[in-house]
């Protein structure tokens, strides 16, 4: 019993110095402009990402969706976000003199954290899937049976807070 205390206020003790040593990183992190992406983004308001779904776990009473979030590009700053990127395109003249600077479809995604998040799926989470990538003979698309049968190698926006799902939408790219 003894050792059992013992060892409860050694963990106890510890885990308040790792948390302000966390604090410390966080507070250096931030005047270093350094950002740990690896933490849960949205825990105390909903949060808007794109992502696209790598898995999805079904258990007995719930779901879990593998998430590759991604930087989602468009509207009127997307050719200079891409230049500053590097990732435009240009188009030249005979002359070899540049005409154009620009980005194809007018939208870019970039994918600069390979981190996989799992997040849970309340069963009642909106669902919107798009009805140009379905096609015109495709009906009843907006729900959980036709999403995890089409979820793959498509673009979704969603609203998470605190690793929990709140909407998902499907996004069409032309």
């Amino acid at each position: 019993m003894r050792s059992l205390l013992i060892a409860f206020f050694a963990c106890a003790i510890f885990s308040c110095n790792s948390n302000s040593a966390n604090e410390k990183n966080k507070t250096d992190n931030l005047s270093t402009g350094k950002v740990d992406t690896s933490q849960s983004i949205g825990t105390d308001t909903a949060s808007t990402v794109y992502c696209y779904f790598t898995a999805k776990i079904e258990s007995d009473h719930s779901t879990h969706l593998q998430a590759d979030y991604v930087d989602f590009f468009n509207g009127p700053n997307v050719v200079e976000e891409a230049k500053e990127r590097h990732l435009a395109d240009t188009a030249f003249d005979k002359k070899g003199k540049i005409t154009d600077i620009f980005v194809p479809n007018d939208y870019f995604i970039v994918n600069d954290d390979k981190t996989l998040r799992y997040l849970f799926l309340p069963r009642n989470t909106p669902i919107k899937m798009d009805p140009e990538i379905a096609g015109p003979n495709a009906k009843d698309i907006d729900n959980y049976h036709y999403f995890s049968l089409h979820y793959k190698n498509s673009l979704f926006r969603i609203t998470v807070k605190n690793d929990v799902i709140g909407s998902i939408s499907e996004v069409f790219l032309p």
